[in-house]
């Protein structure tokens, strides 16, 4: 699949996302935060096996990678729903989306660390403008970011740990299907939460018998269309450019929640939001290495027009361009 369909599908992924933090607001509100969290999660990870049978596709395969499952299981289901819904609870939405808007350069030093993609200064420019046009976006007054609660802690350690799983997405994917991943994922990550909500909230389950049509169709589309489908296709583009090239893109979710709650609850967009979807779109174009490879692409033509005897295969033109610029900067 080649790079503009993934980039297309991560777009359409981060709106329905952007949209999901307006519904997140109408179904938390109406509950027990981590049990509306934990019922959504389930619903969509049964979603996902119920498409599978629809597509005549096996649940379990041979050789499944249950260590990378279990990893990404713990890390963005059960660690990363768990701290979201204590944090978002006690901290301030601001603070809530500026946390978020960290999480790719978060994603993307954990992807370094464990080498799943190399970060050049043209791509950490482009995650740290992502990071400023977030910061412009959602901030109005700057020194309440200074006033640490502990919900900041519990958020920010929600997207840390969750950074993780992406790792655990990449290399699992190798093997199985993303689908099946996303799946399995979502169905034992949110049974385990399911124990512990009926254990500390046994009465909580109560609520969802009172949920309004309305609330009822937010929750629906919220764990079908936002988590289940939409975590399957993340999934499946993390498969295929890298999870910290796909993190970039989760900052278009600030500029999506902006249009969303414009649309649904009716507020204005300033010139300041307008201005940090502006660095938001800037640094998504330059972090996710498409200045690096039009560079690189020019690079090699320089070095091969008019030339003779040389390689007309691009993969070999490209061998010898890395080499010549491995012995520039003194790599053995």
């Amino acid at each position: 699949m080649g790079n503009a369909k993934v980039y297309s599908i991560l777009i359409l992924v981060m709106f329905v996302w952007g949209m999901n933090v307006t519904w997140l607001k109408v179904i938390v509100s109406n509950g027990e935060p981590l049990t509306m969290q934990t019922m959504r999660v389930f619903l969509a990870g049964i979603t996902v096996f119920i498409i599978l049978k629809l597509m005549k596709q096996k649940l379990y395969v041979q050789g499944m990678p249950w260590k990378y499952i279990l990893i990404g299981c713990f890390f963005g289901v059960i660690c990363h729903h768990g701290f979201l819904a204590y944090g978002i609870e006690r901290t301030t939405a601001m603070k809530t989306a500026i946390i978020s808007g960290l999480s790719p350069l978060i994603t993307a030093f954990i992807a370094v660390v464990f080498k799943d993609t190399i970060m050049t200064k043209t791509k950490a420019i482009g995650f740290a403008l992502g990071g400023v046009g977030v910061l412009i976006a959602v901030v109005d007054d700057f020194t309440a970011l200074f006033k640490l609660q502990l919900g900041d802690f519990f958020v920010f350690m929600s997207f840390f740990l969750q950074a993780f799983s992406f790792i655990a997405i990449r290399r699992a994917t190798r093997v199985i299907q993303p689908m099946l991943m996303t799946g399995w994922m979502l169905v034992l990550g949110s049974s385990v939460l399911l124990v512990f909500t009926t254990i500390i909230y046994p009465t909580s389950f109560g609520s969802f018998l009172t949920l309004s049509p309305f609330v009822w169709t937010i929750f629906l589309l919220s764990a079908i269309l936002a988590t289940a489908i939409g975590h399957t296709l993340y999934n499946l583009c993390i498969k295929h450019i890298g999870a910290a090239e796909s993190a970039i893109f989760t900052n278009f979710n600030t500029m999506f929640a902006l249009f969303g709650a414009a649309l649904f609850l009716n507020e204005i967009i300033t010139w300041q939001q307008l201005i940090g979807c502006f660095f938001i779109i800037a640094g998504v174009v330059i972090g996710t290495g498409n200045v690096d490879r039009g560079v690189f692409k020019r690079m090699i033509s320089w070095r091969f027009k008019g030339k003779k005897n040389e390689p007309t295969n691009l993969n070999a033109q490209e061998d010898i361009v890395i080499k010549e610029l491995s012995k520039e900067a003194g790599s053995p």
